[in-house]
């Protein structure tokens, strides 16, 4: 298995490729793994200090199935959560991180332009080390918080579809399940809509440009680039707890791998603000990271092509993680 770094294909500099749709390819490497470090950072007032941040860790894993034409599994795992650099300590934030044990691994089955078609496929592995999280939290915790985040939980997991819609207010996933695999005119654009989940517990849309630079990078990527502006509606206003004349701006920048087009990283940076005497003063803002740092492919062989999804998982190298949480 072939270990590949952050800097692979270098001398893949050069004018892009398109399919004969005029789109990205979406095709990962079957077996190909990929861990990716997570951070938010939110900042209020216009702040330089960051007043809340979360760092985890995702580990994909690609499987490909033998008797399905460019039908991925995709299964993500959730690790290593930390808030404000330290690891869960209140009491809520101990409850999610549980709860999150609970949820993954996950897996989806998605087609060539990375869309889930089938829904969440291991809900009953999800059910039954719910029923193991939800025991635990039983016996740890005591009172009326905990058997409301108990009654929560239990009806969002149990319901497959409802977790499914939960998911949707998910940085990640929504960063990771952006439409990027469509056609693109001839100035390597189009209109798109981006789902940011920038208000707790809602998504929210931003309709703006996508595009997608004409040359690989330096490190042999796809470059996709969105953006949207757009005034805050007073719907918007009520749920933020805002007043006035406001605008948001929304800037996200992918990397997808020249070969497969799986993500390699991403950024989103979503800034809310107000105009007073031509200048932009911000309220508050989001900067979402997510970065590679490990990947393998493997030899692509038709014995490693799947009839069924499997569980298992690579081990992990942390130094990059862990240099950025506590660095």
């Amino acid at each position: 298995m072939e270990k590949v770094s952050s800097l692979s294909n270098s001398a893949a500099q050069g004018k892009i490729k398109l399919n004969i749709d005029h789109a990205i390819d979406f095709a990962p490497k079957p077996r190909s793994t990929r861990n990716y470090g997570i951070t938010i950072k939110y900042y209020n007032d216009g702040k330089a200090e960051v007043a809340k941040r979360l760092d985890y860790q995702i580990h994909l894993k690609v499987n490909q199935f033998r008797d399905e034409n460019k039908v991925w599994q995709l299964c993500f795992d959730k690790t290593d959560l930390f808030i404000d650099r330290h690891e869960p300590d209140f009491v809520g934030e101990q409850l999610a991180s549980m709860g999150m044990g609970a949820i993954y691994p996950l897996k989806v089955d998605v087609n060539s332009r990375n869309e889930i078609f089938r829904g969440i496929v291991n809900h009953g592995e999800i059910l039954n080390r719910w029923k193991q999280v939800a025991e635990k939290i039983s016996d740890k915790y005591e009172g009326r918080y905990a058997e409301l985040y108990l009654e929560k939980m239990e009806k969002k997991i149990s319901d497959r579809f409802e977790l499914e819609y939960a998911l949707r207010a998910d940085m990640f996933w929504n960063v990771f399940f952006h439409p990027q695999y469509l056609k693109y005119d001839g100035n390597l654009s189009h209109p798109g809509t981006m789902f940011f989940p920038v208000i707790a517990y809602k998504n929210v849309s931003f309709e703006g440009i996508q595009s997608v630079e004409p040359n690989y990078t330096d490190y042999g990527t796809f470059k996709v680039n969105f953006s949207s502006e757009s005034e805050l509606t007073e719907e918007q206003k009520i749920q933020m707890a805002q007043k006035g004349s406001l605008k948001m701006k929304l800037n996200a920048a992918f990397d997808l791998d020249q070969d497969g087009g799986l993500l390699k990283h991403a950024r989103v940076d979503w800034n809310l603000y107000k105009k007073e005497k031509g200048e932009e003063i911000s309220i508050k803002r989001i900067a979402f990271s997510a970065y590679e740092i490990e990947s393998s492919i493997p030899a692509t062989d038709q014995h490693l092509l799947i009839q069924e999804g499997n569980n298992g998982f690579p081990v992990e190298k942390k130094k990059g993680f862990w240099a950025r949480v506590l660095g």
